[in-house]
């Protein structure tokens, strides 16, 4: 039996973004990690990657829960304001493929 690693969320109501975000900036590696607990105390991890993406990760980081391009405020608290210029450059870049995806949601 095959087991799925990511959730419905992301693989029915969000599939129109995470395929967006494979097919333009892609996955890549994750470089910056921050446990995050949500108001009903449901603990994650939010995953910046060196695209530019944010994955949202299961408390054991076995499931993906979701995927987004990163925004700048999302990751100046990540850094807590000390972000690395090329990161920030990443994020600059990237901001074209942000709005375009939000054009061509279904």
């Amino acid at each position: 039996m095959m087991k799925r690693n990511i959730t419905y969320h992301i693989s029915e109501e969000r599939v129109d973004r995470a395929c967006y975000i494979m097919q333009t900036i892609g996955i890549g590696e994750v470089i910056k990690e921050q446990r995050c607990v949500d108001d009903k105390g449901r603990a994650s991890w939010q995953c910046l990657t060196n695209t530019g993406v944010i994955l949202v990760l299961s408390e054991d980081k076995k499931i993906c829960i979701t995927l987004y391009i990163a925004s700048q405020p999302k990751v100046s608290a990540m850094y807590q304001g000390k972000t690395p210029s090329w990161v920030i450059n990443m994020v600059r870049k990237n901001r074209k493929y942000a709005e375009e995806q939000n054009k061509v949601r279904f």
